[in-house]
């Protein structure tokens, strides 16, 4: 049996994987080597310190994606698992608000962990699992559709009490994926949706002039994303210290580790900017490989979804896919002021060892269902 999935792993997905991975840490490397000594102002700190505890957690994180791999298909919709996720899903999120330990204005680690990315996967497979066993049902009486989102919306609270509001909406996105493939009429879907955008930039910009719904850090990115040039000194500092990296690199880059913006202009190089980075010391060549990385990884994630006959696992793969994309998209949108910045890394790239863990989670997933769709082809 072992033989068999070996034979029949998604290279389509592993080979992009691990080049992102690869280049990720790289890059965290040259981002995160002048911290130390510039922003922490600490001698203790050697310059490989953030490249190494990354390194640590991609190891622990390939364990967990290969191991995810070969775990039994009935495992996740299991009762007992479903039930165990939401109750430690939210045993953590309240653990964060008792006793989390605050960074960069947010309470969202606790246990050196960031329970806010656990809840990433963990509200897919929830909703995966709700759906399945009722998608008949859920096509007849479309109210059925919004039970699960009874303890989404818990989720979105706890969250929104850190305060960390940009997972909070990769979320709502994710699951609205989810649930948009179903088996709800899609016209009343779309009707919710465009008048949920519609609504949703005058509703902000309703709040940021009242001063009401929104947090001083979050109204400040809205208009620093309206103009950054306006604030270049204040709020703008760091999307208009991102583009100048853009510009600095142009097409081929300035060459590995010889970026000038993470030298003290960019807070968080290898975090929410590391994109900016690779567009300096890389160019246009290396931002165009890691999203054409993420492009084959989510493409890839969506064909198996269409090829799964098990609804379960059609699911689960539509909501990994559309989890990694709509962060990718969030991060790359913001370091080039497409859309406000919300805070959150860029997928198998960032430095976060609790994100990359669970990315690499929910790809090790991803391939298991390829490999069963492949076993269960040549069976035929």
């Amino acid at each position: 049996m072992l033989k068999k999935y070996l034979k029949n792993i998604d290279y389509m997905i592993f080979v992009p994987l691990i080049i992102l991975c690869l280049f990720g840490l790289i890059m965290v490397y040259s981002a995160s080597s002048p911290l130390p000594s510039i922003k922490y102002q600490s001698k203790h700190w050697p310059d490989d310190y953030f490249f190494k505890k990354q390194l640590i957690a991609f190891e622990v994180g390939m364990v967990v994606c290969l191991f995810l791999m070969f775990v039994p298909a009935t495992f996740f919709r299991k009762r007992i698992v479903m039930i165990l996720n939401v109750v430690i899903s939210i045993a953590l999120l309240v653990a964060v608000l008792l006793f989390g330990e605050v960074r960069n204005n947010a309470k969202s680690w606790v246990f050196g962990i960031q329970p806010a990315e656990l809840i990433k996967l963990g509200s897919i497979i929830l909703l995966a699992g709700w759906y399945s066993k009722r998608q008949k049902r859920i096509t007849k009486n479309w109210k059925m559709l919004f039970a699960p989102w009874v303890i989404v919306a818990l989720y979105i609270i706890l969250l929104r009490l850190q305060p960390d509001t940009g997972t909070a909406l990769l979320i709502i996105g994710t699951c609205a994926v989810v649930s948009f493939c179903s088996g709800f009429i899609v016209k009343r879907l779309i009707l919710l949706f465009v008048g949920g955008i519609g609504l949703l930039y005058p509703l902000i910009s309703i709040c940021i002039s009242l001063g009401i719904g929104l947090t001083d850090v979050q109204v400040n990115r809205f208009l620093a994303f309206r103009n950054p040039f306006d604030y270049a000194q204040g709020i703008g500092f760091q999307i208009v210290n991102s583009l100048i990296a853009f510009a600095n690199g142009g097409f081929t880059g300035v060459g590995l580790g010889k970026s000038i913006q993470k030298l003290g202009y960019l807070p968080e190089p290898h975090t929410d900017f590391i994109l900016a980075i690779i567009g300096e010391e890389t160019g246009l060549i290396g931002v165009i490989v890691v999203i054409l990385c993420i492009f084959m990884i989510v493409w890839r994630g969506l064909l198996i979804a269409h090829k799964s006959n098990d609804s379960f696992d059609s699911l689960l793969a539509t909501g990994i896919s559309a989890s990694i994309v709509i962060q990718s998209f969030v991060n790359i949108g913001g370091v080039t002021s497409l859309i406000p910045l919300t805070g959150v890394p860029l997928p198998f790239v960032s430095y976060g060892g609790t994100s990359l863990i669970v990315m690499l989670s929910m790809v090790g997933i991803l391939m298991n269902i390829s490999i069963r769709n492949k076993i269960n082809k040549e069976t035929l």
